[in-house]
C-alpha cells in the first residue's frame, strides 16, 4: 500500500472512539475486535472467538487505531530512550510505515523496569499521525530514602511529535500533551467484559525473569475465552 493511499485512509475514515481495556490492548467500538500485544507482536483478535486474525511483528507494543490503521511502536535495545511508530492496515496487519526513532532524554527508559516509567499514545488528526510520550523515572531503592534522595530520583520528560505518513518526516510539537491524549481504562464495551492478569515469576538464578500476562473475556460473566499476551522482563526490587 502506497503512503498516499495511507494518507487517504486516515483521512477519509475519523478515528473511533478508542476504548483502552487494558495495558497494550484496544477493543474496538462495536465489539468486533480487540488489538492487542501478543507474544510476537501485535495481534488483531476476533471478539467473538477469540480467534487470531493477524499478527505484526514489526511492531511490539500498541499505540492507538485510526480508522483502518493500526498504530504500534517498538523500541530500540541499543537505545532504550528511543522508540519508533509502526502504521498497520487494520484488517490484514501489513506495515504500511515505520518511523525515524524519537528520541526522549538519556535517562528515559521505554522497557518497563522497576525505578522506570513510560507511556505512549497516538491516534491521527485527518492527515497526519500524533504521537504524545511520558517518560519517569522514581527511587527504586529498598531501603528508605531521605527526602532528598527520593526528590532527586524522581524525573518526567514529555513530549509530542506529528508524523507526515506520506514522507515520514516527523515534527517535534513544542507542547506539553494532556493526560486525556494518553485514553482512560474501561475494562467493559457493550456485553463484554475484560480482565487482564499479570502474575511474577518463581526467582530463578541466572534465568531471565518474564511475567505472564492473561487476558479474559467475559460474556454475562462467564469467560468465552482466554489468551496469554506479551509478558514483561521483571526483577525484584533492590535490598
Amino acid at each position: 500500500m502506497s503512503l498516499l493511499l495511507l494518507t487517504a485512509m486516515l483521512a477519509a475514515e475519523p478515528a473511533p472512539t478508542l476504548v483502552w481495556v487494558g495495558n497494550d490492548t484496544i477493543a474496538a467500538p462495536d465489539g468486533k475486535l480487540l488489538f492487542t500485544r501478543g507474544k510476537d507482536g501485535v495481534e488483531a483478535i476476533d471478539l467473538s472467538s477469540g480467534k487470531l486474525l493477524w499478527v505484526n511483528k514489526a511492531a511490539t507494543r500498541l499505540a492507538g487505531v485510526a480508522g483502518r490503521t493500526v498504530i504500534g511502536w517498538t523500541a530500540d535495545e541499543k537505545k532504550p530512550n528511543t522508540f519508533s511508530v509502526v502504521a498497520m492496515d487494520s484488517t490484514t496487519g501489513k506495515t504500511l510505515f515505520k518511523s525515524d526513532a524519537i528520541a526522549m532524554p538519556d535517562w528515559a527508559n521505554t522497557a518497563k523496569e522497576h525505578g522506570f516509567s513510560f507511556r505512549t499514545a497516538a491516534r491521527s488528526d485527518g492527515t497526519q499521525i500524533v504521537v504524545v510520550w511520558q517518560a519517569n523515572t522514581f527511587y527504586a531503592g529498598g531501603a528508605r530514602p531521605t527526602p532528598e534522595i527520593e526528590k532527586a530520583a524522581r524525573r518526567e520528560a514529555v513530549g509530542s511529535v506529528v508524523i507526515d505518513p506520506t514522507t515520514g518526516k516527523m515534527t517535534v510539537e513544542d507542547r506539553k500533551p494532556k493526560d486525556s491524549e494518553f485514553g482512560a481504562f474501561n475494562n467493559k464495551v457493550g456485553d463484554l467484559e475484560f480482565q487482564i492478569e499479570e502474575q511474577i515469576p518463581a526467582f530463578k538464578p541466572g534465568v531471565p525473569m518474564v511475567t505472564k500476562v492473561t487476558l479474559t473475556v467475559l460474556k454475562d460473566g462467564k469467560a468465552i475465552w482466554t489468551r496469554d499476551l506479551g509478558g514483561n522482563p521483571w526483577s525484584p526490587p533492590r535490598p
